[in-house]
């Protein structure tokens, strides 16, 4: 009842005004408050915009009522409405700056919020003071104003482009990505694989806000996964060295351009290469890039960690072969070399290690043919880079036997010969 009371008064309260001014055009705003009985500025220019609509009292956005020697406009209205902090039916500037503030906040984590959503809620924060809400486009000119105010304070918002199909609203700053402690741990556990390696540079500045992040309130977490976590690999001695070699050599791949390089070999002999960089692999902690040093030039595999110098020729582009997959380039290699066939290689391991082997993927290719009474079992892998295949045969000593091909057995007998000749010599 009180509701209904009091909107019926709002409406005769209307009727007048509109009367009046209708009567009397021209007329000030302090004529037309003395006329219906209002007693503030904010109620009347409430009226005023509810009138708007009215082609007798207002048209193209101005009123017949003067103030200060020029006709009202709605604008000019709605402006002094958003500074009456104090007004009734209205939500104060600052809350309504904090109620926008916080619905940016949340839809800038998960990519920003369209204008569409931004008006529904500004609408329904307005509908908390007041069922006699403003006409659409008004409501929607004060947001845009609030928006406008909100920047004013330093607060910079991405708004859709004209041609871009971009149409959210978003805050301009970096969040981090929503994840349990659990999550955050193990991701951060990650982040200490890369101490020591060509990544480290690049990794301790993603630890460093890692745990000014995730572990701001608890920072003697992060000092704990520390002590309490250690990862051995293969590591540099000095990775800061070539750290920015790496970060040249990814852009460089990204955006196909020549890098001249001074690269030592095996044998230690430097030599200057340009390069066309193809892709980037990494085993073991070892990056290497996969280059040809020209259009029609063989593909072949450099060590990072072996490249002394760099220069990028970022001016210097070149096309990227069309037929170059690094996934097909790489994906028979037992390692990163790829300088012959593909070959079936068999080996027999010991049942001692038998259990290991079925655990472990060692190569996409690797298939367990059978399994021996004695306990052991035959692995058959389709493979090229036998040269790397060598060393990690070798590393299984006597638990493993190449039953194919022959001509690896006979590299392994060799190797196996030399290694007992060698320690044979002080007995």
């Amino acid at each position: 009842m009180a509701v209904s009371t009091r909107t019926t008064a709002l409406a005769q309260k209307a009727t007048e005004a509109r009367d009046f001014i209708s009567n009397h055009p021209g007329s000030t705003p302090e004529a037309v408050m003395a006329a219906v009985k209002i007693r503030s500025q904010a109620s009347l220019y409430r009226l005023l915009l509810g009138l708007a609509g009215d082609k007798d009292l207002c048209q193209d956005g101005t009123f017949t009522v003067v103030k200060d020697g020029h006709y009202l406009t709605i604008c000019e209205i709605e402006e002094y409405l958003d500074g009456d902090d104090g007004a009734e039916g209205r939500p104060p500037l600052a809350e309504r700056l904090i109620y926008l503030y916080h619905d940016l906040e949340q839809a800038s984590r998960d990519g920003g919020i369209r204008f569409e959503s931004l008006f529904k809620h500004y609408r329904e924060l307005l509908e908390q003071y007041t069922s006699e809400l403003p006409k659409e486009a008004s409501i929607k000119r004060s947001l845009q104003r609030d928006l406008a105010r909100l920047e004013s304070f330093g607060i910079a918002i991405d708004r859709p482009s004209s041609g871009s199909n971009n149409k959210t609203y978003r805050l301009k700053q970096e969040y981090l990505p929503k994840l349990s402690l659990e999550s955050a741990a193990v991701l951060y556990v990650s982040t200490l694989m890369h101490r020591n390696t060509l990544l480290d540079d690049a990794v301790s500045s993603v630890r460093v806000n890692m745990e000014k992040g995730f572990f701001k309130g608890m920072p003697e977490r992060a000092q704990l996964l520390k002590e309490r976590i250690y990862i051995l690999g293969d590591t540099l001695s000095q990775p800061e060295q070539f750290g920015h070699i790496l970060g040249q050599l990814v852009r460089a791949v990204s955006e196909s351009y020549h890098v001249k390089v001074d690269y030592v070999n095996n044998s230690g002999k430097t030599s200057s290469r340009l390069l066309q960089p193809l892709g980037l692999v990494c085993k073991r902690n070892v990056w290497y890039v996969i280059a040809r040093q020209g259009k029609n030039a063989e593909i072949r595999t450099f060590r990072v960690d072996q490249i002394q110098h760099l220069v990028s020729r970022e001016a210097d582009k070149f096309d990227y072969p069309q037929d170059f997959s690094l996934s097909q380039h790489i994906g028979a290699s037992w390692g990163v070399f790829c300088d012959d066939p593909v070959q079936m290689v068999r080996l027999r391991f010991s049942a001692q290690v038998a259990s290991r082997v079925k655990k472990l993927c060692y190569h996409p290719s690797q298939e367990i043919i059978e399994d021996l009474p004695d306990g052991s079992v035959i692995v058959q892998f389709e493979v090229c880079g036998l040269i790397e295949m060598q060393s990690w045969i070798m590393q299984w000593g006597n638990q493993v036997e190449v039953l194919e091909p022959p001509g690896l057995r006979k590299k392994i007998l060799a190797q196996a010969l030399r290694v007992a000749e060698l320690y044979g010599r002080r007995l």
